[in-house]
């Protein structure tokens, strides 16, 4: 089996009518995602698919060789979806398989919003738990009050736990420790990089003064001055989970299969004290790229809590370009079992948002 040809489609797939106005407001492209789309071809008849940046560059690399010569190579991304649906279709087996154990056939997902008015967060917490979600990831900022905003989903969906992601924007210990007080009366999940993660004792600090879990992204600079690395932090107990996320090509920290598990594997390990590190799993995008993701959650011994992957494809822009259906149920969505990604291209789909 060799790789004959990558046919590449840029696309531009709108936000979802019900939240095109507000993701404006709170800052992101009115336009929706701005991506690509791979198709691989082999000689025997096979086509991996793939969405994710533009990384036309890659393709002379893997042109007229195995797909399983790439078994493990970050540097492909993001044609190493397209690869490993290849890979999957050839063996018989879903990608999970390939990955190693398969912990779960069902992944915990999460819905999401950016940081909007408490209103709009009410609004968008209904349509979520109608959605069969059961935990709500929302953006905290200094422009609103994300006491009122944990409040306002609170009483319009009391079961709905809250995932309050602050993105460092907290900025000072006693200032996170404030609203993690004041949270601590609604139904909150956890608050996610309240503070900037390089400030150990501030994380310390922080825990030691309310029951409300926190999480710490772990991506983007892991290892670095930004945030310490995955040991670092299970060692000094400094969070109680880890966010382990997928940002594509090009970025500070090698982005793939790899990059995720590697951390997957030390948060399983926990060091010598810890017996582990519940986390999730964030790989956004289209739908090859999210169902990517639910598989990658599903070998991932520790991918315990809800993820995010999964939700904007299907539920925050307009179409996800794939045929399946998948539903979430009791807050999680069942990995896909046929061959590869399990899931089919929409051509109709791919035409009308292709950008011509």
């Amino acid at each position: 089996m060799r790789i004959t040809d990558v046919e590449v489609f840029e696309v531009n797939v709108p936000w979802a009518e019900r939240v095109r106005e507000h993701m404006s407001k709170a800052g992101m492209s009115s336009n929706g995602i701005h991506t690509f789309i791979y198709k691989v071809y082999t000689d025997n008849g096979l086509v991996g698919i793939a969405d994710g940046p533009d990384a036309r560059h890659l393709i002379p690399k893997i042109i007229g060789h195995n797909p399983f010569e790439f078994i493990l190579d970050d540097s492909i991304w993001p044609l190493q979806i397209a690869i490993y649906d290849l890979m999957g279709k050839a063996l018989n087996l879903p990608v999970c398989k390939l990955f190693g154990p398969v912990y779960r056939n069902r992944v915990n997902v999460a819905y999401w919003s950016h940081c909007f008015s408490p209103e709009t967060l009410a609004g968008e917490a209904i349509y979520a738990a109608e959605n069969g979600f059961k935990v709500h990831k929302i953006k905290i900022r200094p422009a609103r009050d994300p006491v009122e905003q944990v409040k306002a989903i609170f009483q319009s969906t009391p079961d709905i736990q809250v995932i309050a992601d602050a993105n460092c924007t907290l900025w000072l210990p006693s200032r996170a420790v404030k609203v993690a007080k004041a949270l601590e009366r609604y139904n909150v999940f956890c608050l996610e990089s309240p503070i900037p993660q390089q400030n150990i004792d501030g994380y310390l600090e922080i825990k030691s003064k309310t029951v409300i879990p926190l999480a710490m992204h772990m991506g983007l600079g892991s290892g670095s001055d930004w945030t310490p690395n995955p040991m670092t932090a299970i060692e000094r107990r400094m969070v109680d989970y880890f966010v382990v996320e997928e940002f594509g090509a090009g970025i500070t920290l090698k982005s793939g299969i790899i990059a995720e598990m590697a951390i997957g594997r030390a948060t399983a390990s926990g060091g010598y004290e810890v017996q582990g590190m519940p986390l999730w799993i964030e790989v956004v995008g289209l739908g090859p790229m999210e169902i990517f993701g639910l598989h990658m959650a599903a070998a991932m011994k520790m991918a315990v809590l809800p993820s995010i992957t999964f939700v904007f494809s299907h539920f925050l822009y307009k179409d996800d370009l794939i045929e399946e259906n998948l539903e979430v149920k009791d807050g999680e969505v069942r990995v896909p079992e046929g061959p590869g990604l399990g899931v089919t291209l929409d051509e109709r789909a791919l035409e009308r948002y292709r950008v011509k």
